[in-house]
Order: structure tokens, then C-alpha cells, then sequence
């Protein structure tokens, strides 16, 4: 290799290596700003706290077809984390208010309300986002493998949780 290929290489290597530094290594983290949404049961919920090492969202939209085509799928999935140890929880969002808390009586008393679109998205919906306990998100993941009609198959809430790195 000559001087000159060398020299761009090296200040390459620099540059990349300063935006990683300056990025915090690439790891996205939750704003330290708490997002608070209503639940659909009536009650103020902080969704950017984990109280525990992983949580799973599941983002929902009610204007999405693979949502709503998704949506067994989707609640035995979030109640079978619940089961494994893994704090769970459904966001209904992206819509209008009234589609959203129509769309959320689907998932139950507990669902999430975000009409504002206040929690943050990096794709579309459906979307998993897997965090832990100190803000990191450790998983994003927009879209369903397929569409899966209940009886929902243990195996394929293994399969997914393994993808996302839950038990």
C-alpha cells in the first residue's frame, strides 16, 4: 500500500472512530425525559421505566392491517413474556384518539394510549422494543414474521422470543 491510500485509511479509521465516541458506541438509549401515556383502564403509566434487566413494548397502530391481522398473536405474546418474567406492555397509537382506545380494548385494561405518537419509532408497525432496566433499548424489530391465527403455537412464541433475546 502506498503513503497516500494509508493516509486516507487512517483518517477514515479516525473519523469513525470519533462518531463512535461521540455516539455513545451506536447504543440507542430512551430519553431520560419520562413518557407518560393513560392506559386504557384509566390509569398514568410511565412508559420509558423498566423495572426490570429486559421489558418488551409491542406498538400497535389501529389504521395497520398486519396490526390488527396480528392482533391474537400479538396479546398471547405480550401475556406469555408477562409469564416468562418479562414486564410487558401494548401501545396503541399513531391515530386518531378515538381509533386508538377503540383499537386498545383489544388488549385489555392495560394497554397504553398513544394517540400523540409520543413513544419513539425507528420503522413501522407493528414493532417490538425490547430495553433494559438503564434506558438502553436492546432490540428494535418493526414487523411480524408472518401472520399466526390463534390457537396461537408455543412454538412460535419461542421463536420470537429467541429472536428478540427473551426467554
Amino acid at each position: 500500500m502506498d503513503k497516500k491510500t494509508l493516509a486516507v485509511l487512517a483518517a477514515a479509521f479516525a473519523g469513525l472512530l470519533t462518531l463512535v465516541l461521540l455516539t455513545g458506541g451506536g447504543a440507542e438509549r430512551l430519553s431520560a425525559e419520562p413518557v407518560v401515556l393513560a392506559s386504557a383502564g384509566g390509569e398514568s403509566v410511565t412508559w420509558s421505566s423498566c423495572p426490570a434487566a429486559k421489558c418488551l413494548t409491542v406498538y400497535v397502530a389501529p389504521w395497520c392491517g398486519v396490526c390488527r391481522a396480528s392482533t391474537g398473536f400479538l396479546k398471547a405474546f405480550a401475556e406469555a413474556m408477562e409469564r416468562a418474567g418479562v414486564p410487558s406492555r401494548v401501545v396503541v397509537g399513531r391515530g386518531e384518539p378515538a381509533a386508538v382506545a377503540d383499537y386498545a380494548k383489544a388488549f385489555g385494561p392495560r394497554a397504553l394510549l398513544d394517540p400523540e405518537g409520543k413513544v419513539p419509532l425507528a420503522g413501522g408497525v407493528p414493532q417490538f422494543i425490547v430495553t433494559a432496566a438503564d434506558g438502553a433499548v436492546l432490540k428494535r424489530q418493526p414487523g411480524v414474521p408472518r401472520i399466526i391465527e390463534p390457537p396461537i403455537p408455543e412454538a412460535d412464541i419461542r421463536e420470537v422470543a429467541a429472536f428478540l433475546g427473551l426467554p
